[in-house]
């Protein structure tokens, strides 16, 4: 009987180490990619102030700004988003199609980074953080609208909302980033004037999962806009003046806050989980084997016959 039960154990012990290793080389590796049927929104609320160019005037709206990321399709090592940038006039509740956007993203489903000639994107910032953020890594960051990637560096740690979280930031360098002039995609219909970009942005990010749960950006669009001769406005020569085309200063609400705030909680626990069940079945395997060999050898010299006592004298001739 013994010996069935540590055969048994054997069998189990291999089995559970076996789904140990499966667990870390094929499922995990599955679990930790960007879900192939994404469909995520955020929603800011800050303020957007425009330049009036009929007016030449600049006017501020108070705004939420929805971010919205859908999967359109999905490889084993990239997914293709579509994200929806709209804003809306929260006093009179209508939208603001003249800031409205839209990009096509190709994203390592792994590293969470823009893969070159896949979207929009530039190749290898950062879309968002991965799994297990490490405060000592500088990420490169894409940010919408931006000719290059930034900077993302850790600056501090704290808890915030029940939750434990790094806090990244990154920024344009002094000059700012340069955009040249250009007719905008997809329909080249409108014409875009050469641009600085300031930009500065703090994020709250749970590191084991690595969902941020903050967010507040300051982003100023400036320019040179040509100005006729007030006297002679067909025949002066031009001047140019200085304008901001866009600026705003956003946050995430706290309903996204709070929402994402429950994501990290679950996550991270998933996460811990996830990565300590492997080893728990791959030990507790090899105790298995051990305690099963152990019962199958007793077992076995059990069963063995009594030696025959060898007694003295010399044996016949």
């Amino acid at each position: 009987m013994k010996r069935k039960i540590g055969v048994a154990l054997c069998v189990l012990g291999v089995l559970l180490a076996v789904f140990g290793i499966v667990w870390i080389t094929v499922i995990w590796p599955s679990l930790a990619k960007v879900p192939a049927d994404l469909d995520q929104e955020t929603i800011q609320q800050g303020t957007v102030t425009l330049y009036d160019a009929q007016s030449d005037a600049y006017v501020t709206y108070n705004v939420t700004n929805s971010r919205h990321y859908l999967a359109v399709k999905a490889s084993e090592d990239i997914v293709y988003l579509d994200e929806t940038i709209t804003y809306t006039n929260t006093a009179t509740d209508q939208e603001i199609p003249s800031v409205h956007a839209n990009y096509f993203l190709g994203i390592d489903r792994v590293t969470r980074k823009n893969v070159e000639g896949r979207g929009d994107g530039i190749g290898g910032g950062n879309f968002s953080f991965p799994f297990s953020v490490d405060k000592n890594e500088i990420y490169p960051w894409w940010n919408e609208g931006n000719p290059e990637n930034l900077e993302c560096k850790y600056v501090d740690e704290t808890d915030y909302e029940g939750v434990h979280v790094y806090i990244f930031e990154m920024s344009t360098p002094e000059g700012g980033l340069a955009t040249p002039a250009g007719f905008l995609p997809p329909d080249l219909q409108i014409y875009q004037p050469a641009m600085r970009i300031d930009q500065n942005i703090r994020l709250y990010v749970e590191p084991v999962s690595g969902v941020t749960v903050y967010f507040e950006s300051t982003t100023k669009r400036s320019g040179e806009i040509p100005v006729q001769d007030e006297l002679f406005p067909a025949t002066g020569s031009l001047s140019y003046k200085e304008v901001t085309f866009y600026e705003d200063n956003l946050t995430f609400t706290q309903d996204t806050i709070d929402d994402l705030v429950s994501q990290a909680k679950s996550a991270k626990t998933q996460v811990a989980l996830a990565k300590m069940l492997p080893w728990l079945c791959i030990g507790g395997g090899i105790v298995l084997v051990v305690v099963g060999v152990f019962l199958a050898r007793k077992s076995s010299q059990a069963a063995l016959p009594p030696e025959a006592e060898v007694t003295g004298g010399s044996q016949p001739g």
